[in-house]
């Protein structure tokens, strides 16, 4: 009978990263790669990928080009307002910083990052908490390089779980010292379903609060409504769906899929995160729905913005599951 499990080896493409596996009898493989910045970077259903790799890792590692299920910290996506608490963020020449084509700092500032430290390793055979799991931790403090461009001295915990066919992510932010600390970190999951065409992929939109973006792909504050969609991509070339959109005050227990080559992919936002981009590109074979702890430009004021206070944590957990099509998780 087949059990849970875990595999940790040097990474076969990059021996100094170590690659933790974790194995379920459910015929799924989810790998993480702690010194490579947390980032998920892989997940096989039945030995198919199922993720988007774009440039993998090595790109990854280069130049913070993002692949996989990326962690985007300690903010997600663009930052143009550079101020909390009275305190400055200062990121230009500060390590770790990422420019966007306007020069605008995106996805954070920990892509690659060696210094995560593994925690938690361990197989649960049965029971109410069967499965595997792995949980690794940073300490982002003033001795750090990239701490001028988030001066907010903080613990990082990431806790992956797989159960069955369903993977849940659990991030934590815990202050550390008595300046607080502002919640703004995300993940940015691509999948790429085996087996089938972009144009033939559904995917289910179930967000209704659509946040408009300047043209630097930055909140203005306005916020218009949509209905739910459920729709098959189709060809951009003639008309087909794209997609690089904001949405806020996404109900807990959301759930958005994509859907293709016989699978379904669901992500479900189970707590801590009203936020959700859906991102379908015309050029990429690929489908990013997104789970959010605070907007684009986090700092800017155009919605209010959860804060830490000393001693005190926040998490957030989203949830990924695979099954065949048609088949609700």
């Amino acid at each position: 009978m087949a059990t849970y499990a875990i595999d940790q080896k040097p990474h076969p493409d990059f021996p100094d990263r170590t690659l933790v596996s974790l194995i379920s009898p459910d015929e799924l493989v989810v790998s993480f790669i702690p010194d490579g910045g947390m980032v998920g970077s892989s997940i096989l259903h039945r030995g198919e990928e199922i993720l988007g790799m774009r440039g993998g890792l090595g790109s990854y590692l280069e130049s913070g080009k993002t692949f996989g299920i990326p962690l985007l910290a300690p903010w997600a996506n663009r930052l143009s307002a550079r101020e909390f608490d009275g305190v400055t963020l200062e990121t230009d020449g500060t390590p770790g910083v990422h420019p966007d084509g306007s020069g605008l700092p995106i996805h954070g500032l920990l892509a690659g990052c060696r210094d995560w430290r593994v925690t938690r390793s361990e197989v649960v055979a049965d029971g109410s908490d069967a499965g595997a799991y792995l949980t690794a931790e940073l300490d982002f403090n003033a001795d750090r390089p990239e701490f001028p461009a988030f001066p907010f001295p903080h613990t990082l915990t990431v806790s992956v779980h797989l159960h069955e066919a369903t993977l849940s992510i659990t991030t934590a932010v815990t202050a550390t010292t008595q300046q607080r600390v502002p919640v703004a970190f995300g993940w940015h999951p691509y999948f790429a379903p085996p087996g089938g065409d972009r144009q033939d992929w559904t995917v289910a939109k179930p967000f209704t609060h659509h946040v408009d973006l300047s043209d630097l792909t930055i909140p203005t504050g306005e916020v218009t409504r949509e209905p739910v969609e459920v729709d098959v991509l189709g060809d951009p070339q003639s008309g087909g769906l794209v997609f690089d959109d904001l949405y806020c005050e996404v109900p807990e227990g959301t759930q958005a899929f994509v859907e293709g080559g016989g699978r379904r992919i669901t992500l479900s936002y189970d707590e801590g995160y009203p936020y959700a981009v859906l991102f379908a590109p015309p050029d990429q074979a690929l489908v990013a729905i997104e789970p959010m702890s605070a907007p684009t430009d986090p700092l800017a004021g155009h919605f209010p913005i959860r804060a830490v206070e000393h001693g005190q944590t926040f998490s957030a957990t989203y949830s990924i599951t695979i099954t065949d099509s048609g088949i609700l998780p």
